[in-house]
């Protein structure tokens, strides 16, 4: 709280220091350092931009983790690689000041609560400082705000594109599309192959797991659900999908397929690609599926960037604020409980505070499966494939 209330007596005399910012950005900064599923949100920004300012050098900060997203967007010149527990405490802030520093800019967009960003970027001598405003937040954060030279305030009723782009017309960005978009990395659609091979059965990824464990389907209503789809589509191939931290979860999924899915040779009918692909990869195996099913996550997410027919179990989730856009999409969600949405953009709990995760619980498989299957053209009771 001292370093704020520091810079906020010092706030006149660092904005003189900084100076006036050019009127077209020409070494911009914006700063993501939110999950995969916030990154693919934040695309719209970096396509507006550059679609305005042709010419600027656009810089996205972003974790380690996402960053080989980045590498392959056209519209992105350099990423700045780094991690928000970095910043924190007063030699966080300082480390944090001498990055911004460094890359010489004149302008960011800051698109992450949290009031080390706007100390550093005023400590920084950056010029012309925009952020958006968390719609959660206590008087340390409503105190950060006033340093910015322009927040744009988030709703909960309003999807956070469009806030992101509200904040953008301070740069003279009007208008704009909202929808996601993702890359493939080089040899992507050769891992692509390698994985789901060359047949040409109808290809249904399933998302086995969830960064919240607040939001996961859990491996039994996965293996209900894949024996729905199975029985409905005998020709239809399912693909486990997720990271290498979920391989034991999808071994055992594709083990009790076995045991449950009678008459079928379920290790030839599931595909286990947990792992098998690097997060710049997957855009090119999601661009083979015929249909995705997942929760709120970065898969559904970069499923929805590749525009593929996709289910979504929105779960705790505030899907006015954040959700697929693409043509053919159904969201999943229990509009009856008084406890949900409960997760936001800017307030994602971990933990089901009346315990039950109704939300995701109360959901069945044969929704799910019936929600897929209607997406598929195929009526529930399975006819034709």
């Amino acid at each position: 709280m001292i370093p704020l209330l520091l810079t906020w007596l010092l706030a006149p005399l660092l904005r003189l220091v900084a100076g006036r910012a050019p009127d077209e950005p020409q070494r911009l900064l914006v700063i993501q350092m939110a999950k995969i599923g916030d990154l693919l949100c934040t695309t719209p920004v970096f396509r507006e931009i550059r679609r305005r300012h042709p010419r600027v050098h656009l810089s996205v900060m972003a974790t380690a983790q996402n960053a080989p997203l980045l590498h392959a967007n056209p519209q992105v010149d350099a990423v700045v690689v780094a991690e928000a527990k970095a910043f924190s405490g007063l030699g966080g802030k300082l480390r944090l000041v001498r990055l911004l520093r460094q890359g010489r800019y004149d302008t960011v967009v800051c698109l992450n609560a949290g009031a080390a960003y706007a100390l550093a970027a005023l400590w920084a001598g950056i010029p012309r400082r925009l952020a958006v405003q968390s719609n959660f937040g206590g008087a340390s954060h409503r105190l950060a705000a006033r340093l910015w030279s322009a927040v744009e305030p988030h709703r909960g009723d309003r999807l956070i594109q469009e806030t992101y782009l509200a904040l953008l017309t301070r740069l003279d960005v009007h208008g704009g599309r909202i929808d996601k978009e993702v890359f493939p990395a080089s040899g992507g659609q050769e891992r692509a192959q390698a994985v789901l091979g060359t047949g040409g059965a109808p290809l249904i990824g399933i998302g086995v797991a969830s960064a919240n464990r607040l939001k996961a389907l859990g491996s039994e209503k996965i293996v209900d659900l894949a024996r729905l789809l199975l029985a409905a589509l005998p020709t239809a191939q399912l693909v486990l999908l997720g990271s290498r931290e979920d391989a034991a979860q999808a071994a055992a999924i594709v083990r009790a397929i076995d045991e449950t899915t009678a008459g079928t040779s379920p290790r030839r009918a599931v595909i286990d690609a947990c792992g098998a692909a690097s997060l710049a990869e997957l855009p090119a195996l999601l661009q083979r599926l015929t249909l995705f099913i997942g929760v709120d996550s970065g898969l559904t997410y970069m499923a929805d960037a590749v525009g593929i027919p996709l289910v979504s179990v929105a779960g705790p989730c505030n899907m006015r604020e954040t959700r697929p856009l693409g043509a053919a999409v159904v969201i999943l969600q229990r509009a009856d409980l008084p406890c949900a949405p409960c997760a936001h953009i800017f307030h994602a709990p971990y933990a089901c505070r009346v315990g039950t995760r109704a939300c995701v619980e109360d959901l069945s498989a044969a929704e799910i499966s019936r929600a897929a299957l209607a997406l598929l053209g195929r009526r529930a009771d399975g006819e034709g494939s």
